[in-house]
């Protein structure tokens, strides 16, 4: 079963080993750590839908992604 996880609160940064780190509010506990970019935040996503389905299946809450903000810049009139 796959589940869209991208709706949540990502954060990648690189840390002083030169790698990627990528962490997710919602599962403060999870993290994707690599050399490329792109890979650390794939392993990431796998991670939080892996911790969802297990959620799923044991019952436990599922924290839901954020609203959606609207975009400011359209808001603004500026796009």
């Amino acid at each position: 079963m796959a589940i869209d996880v991208k709706g949540y609160s990502y954060f990648i940064e690189r840390g002083d080993d030169k790698r990627w780190v990528a962490t997710v509010a919602e599962y403060p506990e999870l993290r994707g750590v690599s050399r490329i970019h792109n890979r650390a935040l794939n392993e990431l996503y796998a991670a939080v839908e892996a911790e969802v389905l297990r959620r799923y299946h044991a019952g436990e809450p599922i924290p839901a992604p954020p609203k959606k903000q609207p975009n400011l810049l359209k808001t603004l009139g500026l796009t």
